[in-house]
């Protein structure tokens, strides 16, 4: 095997942003909502311009965390102010007791390992065509 097992990629000129959200049912109207409509949310952050990738993940049946990572701050400002993300917010302000939502925003880490291979903010880094690339 010719290729470390840790890898340490340089982030000094990276400018990529982390973007975080987190989703939580309250009720069944919340669970109803967020099983009905995760996957098209999931796609439409998968095809929006300037993102560079999403991790999707399940952390109980009650909640999922999506982490997305975005070319410019522009990009993703333009991804909050979607449609697809607009239907979120909308159904949050019309049913609050429903569902818990959170947004958090990240720049580049100061340090950053990987076992095996890139994946995270360092995969957002890979071109599209480059091996590696998680999807």
């Amino acid at each position: 095997m010719s290729e470390k097992l840790v890898q340490r990629p340089d982030l000094e000129k990276a400018q990529h942003l982390g973007l975080v959200i987190g989703l939580s049912c309250r009720n069944l109207r919340g669970f109803a909502f967020m099983w009905l409509n995760v996957f098209s949310f999931i796609g439409a952050t998968r095809n929006a311009p300037g993102r560079t990738l999403i991790l999707p993940g399940v952390s109980s049946p009650f909640s999922i965390l999506l982490v997305s990572y975005w070319e410019s701050e522009k990009a993703m400002m333009q991804f909050v102010r979607s449609p697809a993300h607009l239907r979120w917010m909308r159904f949050i302000y019309k049913h609050p007791r429903s569902l818990n939502l959170f947004n958090e925003t990240y720049g580049r880490p100061q340090s950053a390992n990987y076992i095996n291979e890139p994946r995270g903010y360092a995969g957002s880094l890979l071109t599209p065509n480059q091996p590696g690339r998680p999807s």
